[in-house]
């Protein structure tokens, strides 16, 4: 992790790779790529895509786990074998309305639809699943009114279909907004009200940011 000044200045806040290789927490191959990061006054918290945990960072840079999270079976069918499982490749971290850090996950190969989840975490507990069904997430934002806007990168196996933004009522009621999106890969909730979601995401030159009125 680096921290970055206005001037272009840069300086390692902390190693999360060397940590997953002398911890290994969520057991398996080592492997660490911190995808979302979380910064709240004096600490971080890391969605480390690889290494399928949550980390959390002090401003010295100690590294500690917060939680692990466990992979998905590939019943059996047309992805089992080879796959006898999926990763649980959690992706962004934020925190909710109640005061709970909240983690969603891509999952990965096959990328079966409808078995991603968001996660409730409570640092000391183990997570539990706040809302699921979801296919390949890449982030999700909190609206002022409790609402959860969540991104799905693709929508079938192998990153094929369209990608899509649903809304998660504070009562659970679910609305999807657009499908009409490419790989998508950030949400952000505007002082506008509007929704704000980077698409095209994984391809050079062409990549936007959409202004969404849900």
């Amino acid at each position: 992790m680096l921290t970055v000044q206005p001037s272009g200045g840069w300086r390692l806040t902390a190693d999360v790779s060397a940590f997953e290789r002398a911890a290994n927490p969520a057991g398996g191959p080592f492997d660490s790529n911190p995808f979302g990061i979380l910064s709240e006054p004096g600490q971080m918290f890391v969605a480390d895509a690889g290494a399928n945990a949550l980390l959390g960072v002090t401003m010295d840079g100690t590294v500690a786990l917060i939680a692990t999270f466990p992979p998905i079976p590939v019943p059996a069918g047309p992805f089992n074998p080879p796959f006898a499982q999926s990763e649980a490749v959690p992706t962004e971290v934020t925190r909710g309305p109640d005061g709970a850090l909240y983690v969603s996950q891509l999952t990965g190969l096959p990328f079966r639809p409808g078995v991603s989840s968001i996660f409730r975490v409570v640092p000391g507990e183990a997570p539990i699943v706040y809302a699921t069904g979801f296919t390949q997430v890449t982030d999700h934002a909190w609206a002022p009114d409790g609402s959860l806007y969540v991104v799905q990168f693709a929508s079938a196996p192998f990153f094929g279909g369209p990608g899509a933004l649903i809304r998660v009522a504070p009562n659970g009621t679910r609305t999807t907004i657009t499908t009409a999106l490419t790989h998508p890969t950030g949400v952000a909730v505007g002082p506008d009200g509007a929704i704000y979601v980077s698409n095209k995401g994984d391809q050079a030159a062409v990549g936007e940011v959409l202004r969404i009125e849900p």
